[in-house]
């Protein structure tokens, strides 16, 4: 049973805002998160605000998304550039 992947509107206009490359970089990745998002480097982040949020890898960007296994949606709440900001 396949994933339902939603961008939030955040997302959307950040990835919309990267050079056309790189988007369809990312654009790949979140398409493999259809099959199951929790395969290739994704690590759920630590801390209390962080609760129930997970990041992918992607080059040198962070996908960051929330995963409801019941209903088999995964959100993707920001796409990020790898940096000392990245997680704050």
């Amino acid at each position: 049973m396949s994933w339902s992947v939603e961008l939030t509107p955040e997302a959307q206009r950040q990835l919309q805002r990267l050079p056309r490359n790189i988007q369809k970089q990312l654009e790949r990745s979140i398409d493999a998160m259809k099959v199951d998002p929790f395969v290739g480097n994704v690590k759920a982040l630590q801390g209390q605000e962080w609760k129930g949020v997970y990041r992918k890898r992607s080059g040198d960007y962070r996908v960051m998304f929330a995963a409801d296994r019941e209903s088999r949606v995964a959100t993707v709440l920001t796409i990020r550039p790898k940096s000392e900001k990245t997680y704050r």
